[in-house]
C-alpha cells in the first residue's frame, strides 16, 4: 500500500506554534489531559490516553482492569501510546510494552468554538454532540498499532467538517497474539479468555463514561475495523450472544468476518502453553499461570512471538462466555447485535492469502486444500470445490484479468486465489449480510479500484511536497484490488490518491458515505450514488465502489461466484468457525 501521511509529519509542519501554545484541555473521570491543537486542520488531538491499567505483572493474562487513580493538575496527551507487544519492528515507533491500553481522539475544534461563542453571547443553543467513530486496527490479530501512519484520522475528521457532518474519531490499542489471545485449560479455568475482545469492550466502556468531555455522543458510537479489526467488529456483535450493553450502536466491517478467524481450542493451544511454561521455568509451579505473571517481560517476550508458533497464531476462542458458541452458530440463531451495518470486501481479497509459486497443477491444488490449509475439508469436499472453481483464468482472481495467468506466481495461482479469498472473506460476508439484513438496515459494498503502490512529489532539491514531477505507480497487477486496498480511500488520505483526480474523488465519495453512516446508519446523501439496502433484492445488492474512469460506482446483485460461495458457507463449520 502507498505510504501515508503521519500525524507527526503534520505536527512538524505546524512547527513551533504547537510547541509553545497551550493545548486544549479536557477533564475525564480520573483527571485532566492536555492535547494538541492542529490549527491548519482546526482539530484537537488527544493521544495515548490510558483506558485501563497496565497489563504487566499481576495484570498479565488477566481481564483488563479499570483505572484506579485520580490526579490533580494536567497530564499530557500529545503522543501515541506504546504498541501492545508483538514482533513487528514497524509497530515500535512510539514504544512497545505491556502498559499499552490507550485511546486516541481527534475532534473538530471549530464546531466547539462556534458553540462556545454562542454560549458566551447568551444565545439559546443546545450543544451538538459528535457521533463517535471508533477504529479498531488490523494485523491478523498478531501485529499492529493505532499509531501507524495509515490510521491517521485527521483527514477523515476534516472531511466530516467539510460535508457539514462533523464526527469525533478515535482509535485504540489492544492486546494481540499470545498476550491477548492466550488459551489453555489454565486460562479457561481462571476466566481470563479472549482478552483482546475484553480490551475492546473496556475501551468502549471508557468511551461511555468519558467521551462527552471531548464533545462526543456516547449514544452514537460506531465500531469500525478492517481485516482483524473487522473480525473483531463481527465478534463484538456476537459477544455474550449479541449483547451490546449500550456500548455501540452501528458497525462497519471492511474485509473480515467473525467467521474469518480461527477458533482453535485447548487441543491446539495446550501444547503451546505448556511449552512456554517449560521454556520460562514455570513447570514446577503449583499455579503455572501465576508463575507466567512473575516472569520478566524481556524473558517472556521471545516465547510469545507469533511467528515462532506453528500454524495461524493466537486468535479468539469459543470460551462459553465472551464468545458463547461458534460464530456460524450465533449467526444462524440470531444471537448478534441487531444494529445498522455497513460491510464489504475487496474484489481480489484472495491474492493476500494465496500461496505463491507452488500451485501449478490440479494435484498441487488438491493437496494444498486437503492438507495445508487447516480447513479440515474431507476429500470429497475438496474435489467439489475444484469443480466449482475450474482452472479457467478468466474466472480467477485478480478479477477481470482475462487469460493472463501470472504463471510466475504459479500456473493455477488465479484459481487458488479465488478459492481462498472466498473461503475467508467473500463467503462469510455473503452469509453475514443475509443474516444481518433480516434484523437491521445493512449496506454492502465490493471495492473495485486497484490502489497505488508508490507516490512521491518532490521539488528540484528533493523536498517532499514540492511542485516537481509526481511519480505514480499502481499496485502489482497480480495483486489486483487486494486486501487493504480501500483503507486509504475511506480515511480520505490524499497520499492514497496521489495526483489522480479520479482517485481523490473516489476517496471523497467513500469517506462521506462512511461519515453519513456514522451519523444516521445510512450512507446515502445528496450528490452520492444511491446505495440500496442489501435486502432490496432477493439475491442481495452490493454497491460496487470504483472510479469514474472505470464507469463509476454502481449496484450489482450479490451473485458473483455464487455456487462456490454458498458451498463454502455450507462447509464453514468444518473450519471450526
Amino acid at each position: 500500500m502507498v505510504g501515508q501521511i503521519s500525524v507527526y509529519a503534520l505536527l512538524a509542519a505546524v512547527g513551533a506554534t504547537v510547541a509553545t501554545a497551550t493545548g486544549p484541555t479536557v477533564r475525564v473521570l480520573n483527571g485532566s489531559y492536555e492535547g494538541l491543537h492542529l490549527s491548519s486542520f482546526r482539530q484537537d488531538l488527544f493521544l495515548g490516553i490510558p483506558y485501563a491499567q497496565d497489563t504487566g505483572g499481576s495484570n498479565r493474562f488477566r481481564v483488563p482492569q479499570s483505572l484506579n487513580e485520580t490526579w490533580d493538575g494536567v497530564r499530557q496527551a500529545k503522543i501515541y501510546g506504546p504498541a501492545c507487544p508483538d514482533q513487528d519492528v514497524d509497530d515500535m515507533q512510539f514504544g512497545m510494552g505491556e502498559d499499552c491500553l490507550s485511546i486516541n481522539i481527534v475532534r473538530p475544534s471549530e464546531s466547539l468554538e462556534n458553540y462556545e461563542d454562542s454560549e458566551r453571547k447568551g444565545e439559546n443553543t443546545t450543544r451538538a454532540r459528535f457521533p463517535v467513530l471508533l477504529w479498531i486496527h488490523g494485523g491478523s490479530y498478531q501485529v499492529g498499532t493505532s499509531g501507524l501512519p495509515n490510521y491517521n484520522l485527521t483527514f477523515l475528521v476534516q472531511r466530516s467538517v467539510d460535508v457539514g457532518l462533523p464526527v469525533l474519531a478515535a482509535s485504540i490499542n489492544y492486546r494481540k497474539g499470545g498476550w491477548g489471545n492466550m488459551y489453555s485449560r489454565e486460562i479457561q479455568g481462571s476466566g481470563n479468555t479472549n482478552l483482546a475482545l475484553r480490551d475492546m469492550r473496556k475501551a468502549l466502556a471508557w468511551i461511555q463514561e468519558n467521551i462527552g468531555a471531548f464533545g462526543g455522543d456516547a449514544s452514537s458510537v460506531t465500531i469500525w475495523g478492517e481485516s482483524a479489526g473487522s473480525f473483531a467488529v463481527g465478534q463484538l456483535l456476537m459477544t455474550y450472544g449479541g449483547r451490546t450493553d449500550g456500548l455501540f450502536h452501528r458497525s462497519i466491517q471492511e474485509s473480515g468476518s467473525a467467521a474469518t478467524a480461527w477458533y482453535n481450542g485447548s487441543d491446539w493451544y495446550q501444547p503451546i502453553y505448556d511449552k512456554i511454561v517449560e521454556e520460562v521455568n514455570c513447570t514446577q509451579a503449583i499455579n503455572t499461570l501465576e508463575c507466567l505473571r512473575s516472569v520478566d517481560y524481556e524473558v517472556l517476550f521471545p516465547f510469545l512471538n507469533s511467528s515462532a508458533v506453528t500454524g495461524p497464531g493466537w486468535y479468539p476462542t469459543v470460551d462459553g462466555d465472551v464468545i458463547p458458541a461458534y460464530p456460524t452458530e450465533l449467526l444462524n440463531t440470531g444471537r448478534f447485535a441487531q444494529i445498522p451495518h455497513l460491510y464489504g470486501t475487496n474484489s481480489d481479497e484472495g491474492t493476500d492469502n494465496a500461496p505463491v509459486g507452488v500451485i501449478n497443477t490440479d494435484a498441487d491444488l488438491y493437496n494444498y486444500l486437503l492438507h495445508d490449509t487447516g480447513f479440515g475439508f474431507p476429500a470429497s469436499t475438496v474435489s467439489r470445490i475444484m469443480q466449482l472453481y475450474p482452472d479457467d483464468p478468466a474466472q480467477g482472481i485478480p478479477l477481470n484479468t482475462g487469460t493472463e495467468r501470472f504463471a510466475d506466481k504459479g500456473y493455477q495461482y488465479k484459481r487458488v486465489a479465488a478459492i481462498v479469498g472466498d473461503v475467508f472473506y467473500h463467503a462469510p460476508r455473503l452469509d453475514d449480510a443475509r443474516h444481518y439484513a433480516k434484523g437491521a438496515p445493512t449496506f454492502v459494498y465490493r471495492f473495485n479500484t486497484r490502489p497505488l503502490a508508490t507516490y512521491s512529489n518532490t521539488d528540484s532539491n528533493g523536498t517532499a511536497g514540492g511542485t516537481g514531477n509526481a511519480t505514480v505507480m499502481l499496485a502489482p497487477a497480480y495483486k489486483g484490488v487486494a486486501h487493504f486496498s480501500e483503507v486509504g480511500f475511506v480515511f480520505a488520505n490524499p497520499v492514497a490518491a496521489g495526483s489522480w483526480p479520479g482517485y481523490r474523488a473516489l476517496g471523497q465519495q467513500m469517506s462521506e458515505q462512511w461519515i453519513r453512516f456514522a451519523h444516521t446508519g445510512n450512507p446515502n446523501g445528496k450528490g452520492l450514488p444511491r446505495w440500496p439496502r442489501y435486502d432490496e433484492s432477493e439475491k442481495g445488492l452490493n454497491m460496487v465502489l470504483q472510479t469514474e474512469a472505470q464507469g463509476g460506482s454502481y449496484v450489482e446483485e450479490d451473485t458473483y461466484r455464487i455456487a462456490g460461495r454458498e458451498y463454502l458457507t455450507k462447509w464453514a463449520r468444518r473450519r471450526h468457525v
